[in-house]
């Protein structure tokens, strides 16, 4: 009886110890993924802009945290491999300067799936000229109280003059774009000729009383409130202390909104007001530009089959974009034409008091730095653990005298 048991034990061991090393067999076939390959061509649209000799191309699953990178001369194509499946952002770009200007070069494709062999893949190239003025550093994601309650109030957004010139900030507008946070579902705008334009559902302009003078190295921070938001009243752990602040978007004051030192900007265009010029925390696309005519907020624009308001801004007129986004994986929930940014920065989450802010591009022998600023914020930007008002020593300007 004991020999049997031994026979029939022996037997289940066998069998059992070959169906697990079949089953691993299997499981070590299933993991096993085919690389493709993709064809990535590059169609010029750029008017009468120089033509760069070739355009960096990234292919980015943002899902799978995986990247390839190549080049690619001008209106020609590039054939990619060692692909994994997936959802990929395609994006190409270049830079190159002419007679004292720098020209920006910048296409992308969202959303391209990439599950057989030899997808091809178009990218219309746009192009503009690097703004003077910037958006260099954004805190738009809020902080937490001392009882782990949200904080908002302590939003800015610094503009700095990045070229060789005095620039005049008299009538300058930051806008926020339609729609507010990243989706899928872009609205549709009304027009053949909507391509041409932006669509702002708020807007702040500097006053257009006097000159406002901007000198190579310095920057202007607009405050959503430009208050010390260390005290006890308001936050004692937010990050910031914005009473240096040369413009506010003050709407009214209340038992916690005062009207501080810095200059009140115009509200330009805002059908939909509330108490106080809140962006959302998870992160608007802005425009910064100098309109060419007097905004009339009467003449607005809505989306086909929506009544919502919106007022158009021309793409040739933007100075600076950059488009914010809740975290890596909306990046190609893109909003803003790529001409205007081919990417977008994050923070990676809400009530963080984390910023983003221009890497530095070079440094001048003056100490002057100079920002990078290619249409890309997903190149341009890096995350800030601590945001701060002119980091990197930049200056304010002389006619702020309460700084």
């Amino acid at each position: 009886m004991k020999n049997t048991s031994k026979i029939l034990t022996g037997m289940f061991l066998s069998l059992f110890l070959f169906t697990s090393c079949e089953q691993f067999k299997e499981a070590g076939e299933a993991r096993e993924i085919k690389s493709l390959s993709a064809v990535v061509t590059v169609n010029l649209n750029i008017g009468n802009a120089p033509t760069p000799e070739s355009f960096n191309v990234r292919l980015i699953n943002y899902e799978e945290r995986f990247e390839v990178t190549t080049t690619v001369s001008a209106n020609s194509s590039v054939k990619i491999g060692n692909l994994i499946p997936g959802i990929y952002t395609v994006t190409a770009s270049s830079e190159m300067s002419k007679d004292g200007f720098t020209y920006n070069y910048s296409g992308n494709v969202v959303n391209i799936d990439i599950v057989n062999d030899n997808k091809e893949i178009d990218i219309e190239i746009g192009s503009s000229k690097s703004g003077a003025l910037i958006m260099k550093e954004i805190f738009y994601c809020g902080s937490r109280t001392p009882t782990g309650g949200s904080y908002f109030r302590d939003q800015f957004y610094e503009i700095y003059n990045n070229s060789e010139d005095v620039q005049n900030v008299k009538g300058l507008c930051i806008a926020l774009l339609n729609p507010n946070t990243a989706t899928a579902n872009l609205p549709i705008w009304p027009g053949d000729d909507a391509s041409d334009f932006v669509y702002a559902s708020s807007m702040w302009q500097v006053p257009l009383d006097k000159d406002y003078l901007l000198n190579p190295g310095e920057s202007i921070i607009i405050a959503q409130m430009a208050d010390n938001h260390k005290k006890i009243n308001l936050n004692p752990s937010s990050p910031v202390d914005l009473l240096s602040a040369e413009f506010e978007t003050l709407v009214k004051t209340t038992s916690l909104i005062s009207d501080n030192p810095a200059i009140n900007m115009q509200m330009a265009f805002w059908p939909k007001q509330t108490p106080q010029w809140l962006t959302t925390v998870f992160g608007g696309a802005f425009v910064i530009y100098i309109p060419s005519e007097v905004i009339d907020p009467s003449v607005y624009v809505s989306p086909i089959g929506r009544t919502d308001q919106n007022y158009k801004i021309r793409i040739d007129e933007v100075i600076d974009a950059v488009e914010l986004v809740g975290n890596a994986n909306q990046v190609q929930l893109k909003r803003v034409p790529s001409v205007l940014d081919a990417g977008a920065a994050t923070v990676g989450g809400t009530y963080l008091s984390k910023s983003v802010a221009r890497k530095i591009k070079t440094t001048l022998p003056d100490g002057r730095i100079i920002y990078y600023d290619t249409n890309n914020s997903s190149d341009d930007f890096a995350v800030m653990d601590v945001p701060e008002i002119r980091r990197n020593g930049a200056m304010a300007p002389l006619w702020n005298n309460w700084k």
